[in-house]
């Protein structure tokens, strides 16, 4: 699907010469890949943004000061694995934006695959961007969802029943901000998630049937504050976007 951000026209300062407008889009990654092995990122065969004891370790995600324009290339390896990928990076949006890239295990083979998307930036948005991604590698995998409903703690009423919403994996949401409890569907996997208006948040689940547990990452995790007046009025999810902001090399 197209980036559906608004285009600024551009004004060429004479008939010769046309001054290029100059984004900011920060960059989120996340290891995914089930291994003990830590993951090493360059760009452009030169620039290391994570390698050595910063390496990326499987469950985490970072985000990396450096910028990304277009037909730059991403190099991502498993430290003492003979598995690496490379990517190179296709069409950017032409706003503001957070890229996201999870490097996770390719179905039925040791090799890398990838999933990216974009955020969309907002400072005024009343509500927070979730991405919520699927890495998970086992049985019926691709038939869960993520079950998202209100948080309630010992200190709040019961007795009012709890909003609760199944999200397809692979999108991006928005979602009012508040205190939500989040699970797989089959209730294996759960965590906590806190959700703060104008922020960028990721749940990944993660995992390989037989060797590493099924389970939630949740980038960053916010510590809950306050008592948990937290409870919503309504819990819309609207689907933003599901954008492929990176392609493969061949």
């Amino acid at each position: 699907a197209p980036f559906t951000g608004t285009k600024a026209a551009l004004r060429p300062a004479d008939d010769s010469m046309v001054k290029p407008f100059k984004f900011d889009q920060q960059l989120i990654v996340c290891n995914a890949y089930p291994s003990h092995s830590p993951v090493t990122l360059t760009k452009n065969g030169g620039e290391a943004l994570a390698s050595g004891k910063n390496a990326l370790r499987f469950q985490e995600c970072r985000e990396f000061d450096s910028h990304l324009k277009a037909h730059d290339k991403l190099d991502l390896m498993l430290s003492g694995i003979e598995i690496h990928g490379t990517f190179e990076v296709g069409a950017l949006p032409e706003s503001d934006a957070v890229l996201l890239l999870v490097l996770q295990k390719r179905d039925h083979s040791k090799l890398l695959s990838f999933q990216s998307f974009a955020f969309p930036t907002g400072d005024d948005s009343k509500e927070a961007q979730l991405a919520v991604i699927d890495a998970y590698k086992g049985n019926h995998s691709s038939m869960a969802h993520l079950k998202v409903e209100d948080h309630i703690t010992n200190k709040e009423n019961h007795a009012v029943s709890k909003r609760m919403e199944e999200l397809n994996f692979n999108r991006v949401y928005t979602v009012e901000e508040g205190a939500y409890d989040a699970s797989v569907s089959d209730q294996k996997a759960k965590k906590l998630l806190n959700l703060v208006k104008s922020k960028n948040f990721v749940v990944l689940r993660t995992g390989e049937d037989g060797n590493f547990p099924e389970s939630l990452v949740v980038y960053p995790e916010v510590m809950q504050s306050g008592s948990s007046n937290s409870r919503l009025a309504a819990l819309p999810m609207v689907l933003v976007a599901c954008l492929a902001m990176f392609m493969p090399m061949p």
